[in-house]
């Protein structure tokens, strides 16, 4: 008869995931509902598995709702009921179930308060004594420090950290040595950002690097620039494949030295990147772009900015965008779209869009696949001819182009003819001003090509929607 000492880890680290999540399983091959694909890609909507989550979107775990309340007799470990996290009962069973579940528990931290963090690196750093007399021979770290993969550092964006929290900051990046992913939302003192910097530098097997950063008027807090991340950071990490930057911009607004006019040209072979909420102007984006090669795939970006009008960004986006980007996803900024809308500004109107701008060149993203944008005002009835042959899925949110412009699209692509011949995909999620005469005729479209058109209503646009608020044709 077989025994628990004699499971192989791969078995036991599955066991560990079970317990984590009873009905991750069934989820996670269950199919895909047809309003989902208006966020999926061009590789996603044919997919039966949900997309693998990021790896500061992994799934937490979930305590019980209904703990149990039952008296237990004294003599039992846990006499007030098991611990809310099922990793602390797993770690006694054996040594297999230890090691495997203590590289769970470290593989993806979420260090939310300083408190919490100065445990979590006096776990790293207390071993047992012979295991610690063995590290100090061979001057290695712990085992459970190489574990980490990815840590999340969100001590709260109202809390700004000092020299303290900067060395602790410095202090953990130290002492995980494999460390692959790194989220940052903490603000840090300027007086010590080369404290932060440094430590950031030292990480060289990072793949992912998420910056959620809100600009901040005091001077006093270090505002994150985009030519010091990609001078200081990106050009030390030759493995970096994903990049979220929200609320960075060009340069200081308080600072002395002259901004950057050029970014260094990178090792890394960036796959993802997403600006969001950016405070760049045209010079800045365009270089940041270029920067990036040719290995860049996805672009998700918000704009146009402040300091980016439509038409600069439209030539950035036409001009220093690697042409062989398969996905691009742009996001209106609500300041934009309150403009519009409330003070009745109806110039984009006439004036051409930062799409058709984007796409008014025939060796512009002539590779694309999937287009997805978000704003009134982002496009005109014009950009349906200028898009490339090649995209295959198509979805967007609030636009003002009437259906007509895009049955004639669709009309003018058979035979292999036309700039929408290989669309498979359409999603629309709009304010109900579409006739459900042309709902039909687009989805009778997509069908007779195998394809699958989507509608979803937004009645926070639209109170005068019916009561079935997500209609999805395939």
């Amino acid at each position: 008869m077989a025994k628990l000492t004699d499971l192989p880890v791969e078995l036991v680290m599955r066991i560990i995931h079970y317990v984590l999540y009873p009905n991750h399983t069934c989820q996670k091959h269950g199919p895909t509902s047809l309003g989902d694909h208006h966020l999926l890609d061009h590789n996603q909507i044919n997919c039966l598995a949900k997309p693998k989550p990021r790896p500061h979107e992994e799934r937490k775990i979930v305590s019980c709702e209904e703990r149990d309340c039952r008296v237990y007799c004294e003599q039992l470990s846990w006499p007030k009921g098991l611990p809310k996290n099922p990793l602390v009962p797993l770690s006694l069973v054996n040594r297999a179930f230890r090691q495997c579940a203590q590289e769970h528990l470290f593989k993806n931290v979420d260090l939310q308060k300083t408190s919490t963090t100065r445990l979590f690196l006096k776990s790293l750093t207390c071993t047992s004594k012979s295991s610690n007399q063995r590290q100090n021979r061979d001057n290695r770290p712990s085992q459970l420090s190489r574990h980490v993969r990815s840590l999340q550092f969100s001590w709260g964006v109202c809390r700004v950290t000092g020299k303290s929290g900067a060395s602790l900051f410095r202090k953990v990046l130290q002492t995980c040595p494999l460390l692959e992913n790194i989220l940052i939302t903490s603000q840090f003192l300027h007086e010590f950002k080369d404290v932060i910097l440094e430590a950031l530098a030292s990480k060289p097997f990072i793949k992912e690097i998420v910056i959620l950063w809100r600009k901040d008027r005091d001077s006093s807090i270090y505002d994150w620039q985009a030519h010091e991340v990609f001078s200081r950071l990106f050009s030390n990490w030759n493995l970096l494949e994903t990049v979220e930057l929200s609320g960075i911009g060009s340069w200081a607004s308080n600072s002395a030295n002259p901004p950057l006019h050029t970014f260094p040209t990178l090792n890394c072979a960036i796959r993802t990147m997403i600006l969001k909420d950016h405070h760049f102007d045209e010079l800045t984006l365009s270089n940041l772009l270029k920067s990036c090669g040719a290995s860049m795939r996805k672009l998700q970006i918000t704009g146009p900015g402040l300091s980016l009008n439509p038409d600069a960004f439209g030539r950035v986006l036409r001009d220093s965008t690697n042409p062989n980007l398969e996905c691009l996803i742009v996001l209106s900024t609500y300041h934009r779209e309150y403009m519009f809308r409330n003070l009745n500004y109806d110039v984009p109107v006439i004036s051409p869009g930062v799409l058709d701008i984007a796409f008014d060149s025939p060796t512009a993203l002539k590779n694309l696949k999937t287009l997805s944008f978000h704003g009134g005002y982002m496009a005109t009835n014009r950009l349906f001819a200028r898009l490339p042959k090649s995209l295959v899925k198509l979805s967007v949110e609030q636009w003002k182009i009437p259906a007509s412009a895009l049955i004639k699209a669709l009309v003018s692509s058979g035979h292999n003819e036309g700039p929408l011949s290989n669309l498979m995909c359409c999603s629309v999620r709009r304010s109900g001003e579409w006739d459900i005469k042309d709902e039909m005729v687009v989805q009778q479209i997509m069908e007779m090509r195998g394809g699958c058109f989507h509608i979803i209503c937004d009645r926070a646009l639209d109170s005068s929607l019916p009561t079935h608020s997500n209609r999805s044709h395939s």
